[in-house]
């Protein structure tokens, strides 16, 4: 099998403009990719590399008119392949007829505010993911494992979990100071594993529980809650792929803490792994499909195969 692949796994959207970079945080938060683009020259090389999904646009850039820089990428890409969201200010109305009469994209008000914004990309976003039935699951996998690990750190201990790449590769050793587990049944088969420094379990454990100190959480309670952290991970990346298809049952989960952890596995293993960090500490969710003999699914083999193309 060829090794690890950086393939695009997350949604991509590109922000152009000053307005448009305003959205990144709320983007990242739900577990996608934002890219930053300050002028046309640097929007169009995004475009050409081929890894964006959306482009968020404002109307008026330093070095040329939003509208004309959308007319020039609808010639890579149609309206269908590439969403073009025009940020307008206050003329949005007139902005959107003068978007009608050009280049194909939607025009919003700049003036409604991130969170409105976002929600407004986010929907034309499962527009044109259900107008794409054919997706990568590996992209689905990806983008649950970042947007419930970041939701449930977020949610449960107040902590801002920054996302990374997602990486897919062969499974191989992975060495934790603590390690919460959670199997996978079903459509997919392995399991969902978290891989944790001892720092940053006890403090968040600590903030968990509600404890005034980190050095208060015994063993024990890392045992317990990083149980129902790994737990709420493996049901937030249920809940996000059974929008696709009915994917899997989970178990109950294992917690293992000691000085130098290890957990093999088996070479063969189709590997998911999405890296975090909170602050200066750093961890991993690996979602880890068996892809060995009759283990695997039709699915599993078919990304197995993809890897082997790549």
């Amino acid at each position: 099998m060829a090794g690890r692949r950086r393939t695009q796994l997350l949604d991509t959207i590109l922000l152009i403009g000053d307005a448009a970079a305003g959205i990144a945080g709320p983007i990242r938060d739900a577990g996608a990719r934002a890219l930053l683009a300050a002028d046309a020259l640097h929007a169009y090389e995004a475009v050409l590399r081929g890894d964006v999904d959306l482009v968020v646009i404002d109307r008026c850039l330093r070095d040329r008119d939003g509208f004309a820089v959308v007319e020039a990428l609808r010639a890579w890409r149609t309206a269908a392949e590439l969403p073009v969201v025009v940020l307008a200010g206050a003329g949005a109305a007139a902005a959107n007829d003068a978007c009608a009469a050009g280049p194909a994209c939607s025009v919003l008000d700049a003036a409604d505010g991130p969170a409105a914004l976002h929600a407004a990309v986010a929907a034309l976003l499962a527009e044109r993911r259900a107008a794409q039935p054919d997706a990568c699951l590996d992209r689905e996998l990806g983008r649950s494992m970042v947007a419930a690990t970041c939701e449930v750190f977020r949610a449960m201990m107040q902590l801002d979990a920054v996302p990374g790449e997602v990486l897919v590769a062969p499974a191989q050793l992975r060495r934790a100071e603590v390690i919460g587990s959670i199997g996978v049944a079903g459509f997919l088969t392995g399991s969902i594993s978290l891989f944790l420094p001892k720092s940053l379990a006890r403090r968040s454990v600590a903030a968990l529980l509600q404890l005034p100190s980190p050095d208060e959480v015994t063993d024990g309670d890392l045992v317990d809650a990083i149980g129902e952290v790994t737990n709420m991970v493996g049901g937030g990346i249920k809940t996000a792929l059974f929008r696709k298809a009915p994917l899997f049952d989970i178990s109950a989960p294992s917690v293992y803490v000691g000085d130098d952890l290890r957990r093999r596995t088996v070479a063969d293993d189709l590997c998911f792994l999405a890296p975090f960090t909170v602050g200066d500490d750093a961890f991993e969710v690996e979602f880890l499909m068996a892809t060995r003999g009759a283990g695997g699914t039709g699915v599993q083999s078919a990304l197995v195969g993809s890897m082997q193309k790549a």
